[in-house]
This record gives structure tokens, sequence and C-alpha cells, in this order.
């Protein structure tokens, strides 16, 4: 059996000039998108006072992902994915002007607020699969891992450096003010995308069903791609639920104002933790076993999610959820290497849409259903829960190995 090639290094991923530029882009970009999901959740937790509302709006801001991403998984394998890019920043850039100006007074009903944050989230749920395709092709196959690690690195320094800037923004101007600069930085993304030459995919699935659920059967037939994504969906579903829930965490447990710029920063203290967990994938951990990162990263982040939970002090909870966010990030960063060193170009994008229903797509309706839970019993309750699972699926889980699989899966059905 022919030895695979040695992992690119994180260097040589960003060295790929359409790489990086539509890397760069995507990060300037989600700084914005977190600005404008700290403030989300300070301004429901303001109008409501209510963890219920709070778990209907992740709901509405991530449930789009799992509405659409099969729809978006089968346009990035079959359409022209700088279309696609393109107009559904578009639609989230315009969305995100009106939500601005229904705030601008600041006041907003609560529908009203879940009505829009939802239909911004619909562009998220066409682009988030076709960005998951088109990243690792312009990196190339031998930089897929480090691709991948710098990807989670762009997401979680947004979340570092958005919060913290949201949080402040929000406590010395308002709600609108984070909104409209939101929607100024889409168009760094916007820029990258005009700049860039994405390769076009050449799949042409023979039905439908192939182009919407043929990530499913692919999935079914081929372990070596199910098995992460199985694992990232119990996952995501049932440890998540504490993000949607941080707003109530800084206020319940730790005392402090949810509008002040000292959540801001505890919520970027998380995100600086993923970023550092990312980092570790990306370089000093490139070549470990998967196996033993999967483990050690839900184990830990169950027992750091734990240990947060019971914490009453801000001082020692900085340092708490810094632990979960770097002990978090790595299980996903891991699992997308994983089930991408397996599959081929041509169907990259069905398997990223499952992977984004299974990374975002199942933590709307975790939260959701979290979110009344929470009101029943309270809210270290759940919460000490999601770090019980953790720590089982730890020790429970095996991922599987097999070839890299291609189109041809779909009409042999074999393994």
């Amino acid at each position: 059996m022919p030895e695979r090639p040695k992992r690119g290094t994180t260097r040589e991923a960003l060295a790929v000039t359409p790489f990086r530029r539509l890397y760069i882009g995507s990060f300037l970009s989600g700084i914005g998108r977190w600005m404008q999901t700290t403030a989300l959740g300070v301004l429901a937790w303001e109008i409501s006072g209510s963890s219920e509302y709070l778990g209907a709006i992740i709901f509405a801001n991530l449930g789009p992902l799992a509405l659409l991403s099969l729809l978006g998984g089968s346009l990035a394998d079959t359409g022209n994915r700088r279309n696609i890019l393109f107009l559904s920043q578009i639609w989230q850039l315009a969305w995100t002007v009106v939500l601005t100006i229904n705030v601008v007074d600041g006041e907003i009903g609560q529908t009203t607020l879940l009505v829009l944050v939802f239909i911004i989230g619909l562009g998220q749920g066409i682009y988030a699969p076709t960005f998951t395709s088109v990243i690792p092709e312009l990196a190339g196959r031998n930089n897929l891992q480090a691709a991948v690690a710098l990807n989670s690195m762009s997401m979680n320094g947004a979340r570092v450096i958005g919060p913290a800037l949201g949080g402040w923004l929000t406590s010395r101007f308002g709600f609108a003010e984070v909104f409209g600069l939101n929607a100024a930085t889409y168009l760094f993304v916007l820029a990258a995308i005009m700049f860039t030459q994405i390769p076009e995919t050449t799949a042409e699935p023979k039905s439908l069903g192939d182009r919407l659920l043929g990530g499913f059967r692919i999935a079914k037939r081929a372990p070596q791609v199910g098995s992460p994504l199985i694992l990232m969906s119990l996952f995501s579903f049932f440890c998540l639920p504490f993000i949607g829930q941080l707003p109530a965490i800084a206020e319940v447990n730790m005392g402090i104002d949810a509008k002040s710029t000292q959540y801001g920063w505890f919520y970027a203290t998380f995100g600086f933790g993923a970023l550092f967990g990312a980092l570790l994938v990306g370089t000093v951990l490139l070549q470990a076993r998967r196996d033993l990162l999967i483990r050690f990263s839900l184990v830990s982040f169950g027992v750091t999610l734990a240990w947060l939970v019971s914490l009453r002090s801000i001082n020692t909870g900085y340092f708490a959820i810094f632990l979960v966010g770097l002990c978090y990030l790595i299980l996903p960063t891991t699992l997308s290497t994983y089930w991408q060193e397996h599959v081929d170009e041509n169907i990259r994008g069905r398997i990223a849409a499952i992977w984004v229903l299974s990374f975002g797509g199942t933590v709307p309706f975790g939260n959701l259903i979290a979110g009344p839970l929470i009101e029943i019993t309270s809210l270290s309750a759940i919460l000490y829960s999601s770090a019980i699972i953790a720590v089982l699926l730890g020790g429970l889980f095996r991922l599987k190995s097999g070839p890299i699989i291609g189109e041809d899966i779909l009409s042999t059905g074999q393994n």
C-alpha cells in the first residue's frame, strides 16, 4: 500500500494565492459576524430575560443551516460555486442592513428579531457548504489538514476579536452600530470572491435524489465518511447548548451584566481557547493520531464544561471558558480533516452539506429543546448533562477507516 504524502504545513497552504485571498476575506467578514452574534445574544436576553428565547434565537440564527445545507451542498457539486458564494453573501448583507434599520431606535419586537435573524441565516445555509467544499480544493489535497485548521483558526480568531469588539461597541454605542458594521464587513469577502478563480465542478448526479440525498447514501455506504459525521451530530446536539446559554451563564452563574464589555471579553476568551485548539491541531498535533485527539477532546471538554458550570467567579471563569473552547475545537477540526481526506472533489459539496448540518444544523435544535428544559429544571442541570454525554462519547466512539471515494459509490453501492 503506497505511503500517504506528508501533510502540508499552514505556511504552505497560505502560500497558495487563491486560498490566501479567500481565507483573509472570510476572516475579516467573520469578525463582523461574531460581533453581531454576540450582540444578538445580549439583545435577545435584554428584551426577554428568558433562556427559552435565547434558544429560539440560536435556532433562528442556525436553523437555516439544517433547512438549506442539502440544497447548498448539491449546488456546490453541480453549480457555479463562485456565483453561489457571491449571491449568498449579497443576501446576508442586504438583510443585515434591514436588521440594522429596525434597531436604530433601540427597540425591536421579539418576533421581528426572530424573523430577521432567520432570513439572514438562509444565505448562510447556502454559503456554508459551498465555502466548506471550496476552501480545501483551493489549498490542494496535501495541504488539506492545514487548510481545515487554518479555517478553524480564522473562525475562532474572529470569535476572539468579534465578541470583544461587539461587547465594547454595544456598551459604548448600541446594537444598530454593531449590526451596521457587520454589514460593511461582508464587502471584504465579496471582494475576495470577485478576484478569486474558483475551479468548476465536474460532477453530474444522475437524479434529483443523488443531488439532494446523495451525501447521506455515501455516508451510509462509506463508514470512513459516516462515522465522523455521526459523532459530530451527537456532540453538537447534546453537548453544545452551552454556546447559546453563555449570556445566561454570565448573569446567573457569574453575576456579570451580559451587555457589559466584561461579557464581551468572557465570550472572546472562549473564542481564544478555540483558536488555540485549532492552532495546535494545525501545527504541534499535525501528525498526531486522529482517534487519540478525538478521545482527548471529548473527555477534556466534558470535564472543563462541568468545571465552568460549577464556578461563580468571573476571574476563574475566564480560565475555565478558555479551556472549554480549546478542548471543544480540537474535535470538529480533526473530524473535518478526516472525512475530507476520504472524498474526492466531485462529492465534497454533498458531504460538506451533511457536515454543516451535523456541525451547525443540529445546534439550533439542541438549543431549542434545551431552553424549555432549563426553564423546567435549571441551567446547571442541563449543562452538567451535556458534560457527562461528552465524556461518554469519548469513551465509546470508534472511527472507521477506508479508501478515498468518489461519485461511483452511488452506482456500485460498495464500500
